[in-house]
């Protein structure tokens, strides 16, 4: 008996799901587990050929055939497989991380049944199942979402409602725009010469869009998510969630290419994305608590994304890819030394309470700024490279644009800056300051994606070079 593919992962990652729920009490066999699953999903697609047939002692499983239900078909395409590596490998390493980090929590087993369902909506070619498959997906991260982080002495800190009932808000107003958009997509291929049917499309697709990836002036949410909620559920939230986001972007626009062969999609893209750019950068640059500015960092970093999908060029869907690639090794830092210093601070991330902080607990200081630096485009990271790339291409357009995204980032560094200045300043009065006890393995984390991060970004081609492969397989862009 063959097995299709779909069947096979989506199937043992909602019973891996299921165990650890039951298993949650274990905070490290649960942990062990969610990540032995992640990484089998990940060496399976890596190694096995989509038309060749695994075969295992009970069953045979064929990765590349389709998956018939109710007349929906669930298929994995060739350039479905790295977006799901993608995935699969970031989900691996946040469950070593929560492991340290958050103890007896359901991130183990929302992480896996949420990667089965955005693995779904990557097979499946419905739109509009798609974007439903996502939030749902979304929906289920709202528990772990609200869980607190306990501290050695027994205190709690975070868990606030507020940034998952945004998040859960937003998502659901994006959808009716995508259903429409469809409809109106569906009918103009009955009737091609109704030009208002497209414009109306065009400008309900962008704004669904804009509202899930948090655009201006939908942001509020990547903000108060990242105040309430934990390292690793922020930055599976961040990384995997909206990289399912960003990929149902590219299947939408390979399946209605007249879409963006219009001459006011590109501009309304460029446009987007340069608001959501300068809007990040300049409230970045003046914030003083933390949590905002890694919001405002994503927020910028989002829009940098639609700018290169902005110019239609297969350059620009390579830049886009790399700079999600590049996203968990800069967000995962971010957040590792956010975690540290809100533990020194007690819940409280104002780096003005927080004077001092970067000589109490060093390595998570650091953790903050490399991450913030790599977030924001500067030397030496893997986001350098990325928005190198993108500053080039929007040079052969025009200076304008390239000085608007080199100034956002700008405002990112800023913000970094001035956190670093009061981190960095020794209180009143004080003469030696007392270094604190840290988790090795969480140091060794640090160290690990600190060294990773700088040889990326010393040797981008490692990734680049995939990024370029997964940007041929989509023709929306050319002529």
């Amino acid at each position: 008996m063959i097995i299709p593919g779909p069947l096979f992962i989506v199937g043992a990652l909602l019973a891996v799901a299921v165990i650890l729920l039951l298993v949650r009490r274990w905070t490290g066999v649960a942990a062990f587990v969610a990540t032995v699953a992640s990484s089998a999903v990940v060496v399976l697609l890596l190694v096995v050929p989509l038309d060749r047939v695994l075969h295992l002692p009970w069953f045979d499983v064929l990765l590349g055939a389709p998956l018939n239900v109710r007349g929906r078909f669930l298929v994995i395409e060739p350039v479905d497989v790295l977006p799901m590596v993608f995935m699969a490998a970031t989900s691996a390493l946040l469950s070593i991380l929560t492991w340290r980090l958050m103890l007896r929590s359901s991130f183990f087993s929302v992480a896996m049944a949420s990667l089965a369902l955005l693995f779904v909506a990557l097979m499946v070619g419905q739109v509009v199942f798609a974007a439903l498959l996502i939030e749902m997906a979304a929906l289920l991260m709202i528990f772990p979402l609200h869980e607190p982080v306990r501290m050695r002495d027994g205190t709690t800190y975070g868990g606030g409602v507020k940034g998952g009932l945004q998040y859960m808000v937003y998502t659901s107003l994006a959808l009716p725009g995508l259903m429409i958009a469809q409809l109106l997509l569906a009918q103009y291929e009955v009737l091609p010469g109704e030009r208002g049917l497209l414009q109306t499309a065009t400008l309900l697709f962008v704004f669904s869009f804009g509202v899930l990836l948090g655009a201006v002036p939908f942001q509020a949410w990547l903000t108060t998510v990242t105040e309430d909620g934990s390292p690793p559920v922020v930055t599976f939230l961040f990384t995997v969630g909206l990289g399912a986001v960003w990929f149902l972007l590219l299947d939408y626009l390979e399946s209605y290419t007249w879409l963006s062969e219009q001459a006011a999609f590109s501009t309304l893209l460029t446009g987007v994305g340069l608001l959501m750019m300068v809007f990040g950068g300049t409230l970045a640059a003046g914030q003083r608590r933390l949590g905002r500015i890694v919001g405002y960092a994503t927020l910028a970093d989002n829009g940098a994304m639609f700018v290169a999908l902005g110019t239609r060029r297969e350059a620009g869907v390579a830049v886009a890819l790399l700079l999600l690639m590049a996203r968990p090794f800069a967000l995962g830092l971010m957040m590792l030394g956010l975690d540290g210093l809100r533990r020194l601070g007690r819940g409280d991330d104002d780096a003005r309470r927080l004077r001092g902080g970067a000589w109490k607990m060093p390595w998570r200081a650091l953790a903050f700024m490399m991450g913030g630096m790599a977030l924001a485009g500067f030397p030496p990271s893997l986001g350098f490279a990325a928005r190198w790339g993108l500053y080039r291409i929007l040079m052969s357009q025009g200076t304008a644009q390239a000085l608007l995204a080199l100034l956002s980032g700008v405002g990112v560094m800023m913000g970094l800056v001035n956190a670093a200045r009061l981190l960095l300043s020794r209180p009143q009065g004080s003469r030696e300051i007392e270094t604190q006890a840290d988790d090795p393995l969480v140091l060794a984390f640090v160290v690990g994606l600190v060294v990773a991060l700088t040889v990326l970004g010393l040797f981008p081609q490692f990734l680049s070079g995939f990024a370029l492969d997964v940007a041929r397989e989509f023709t929306f862009y050319q002529p």
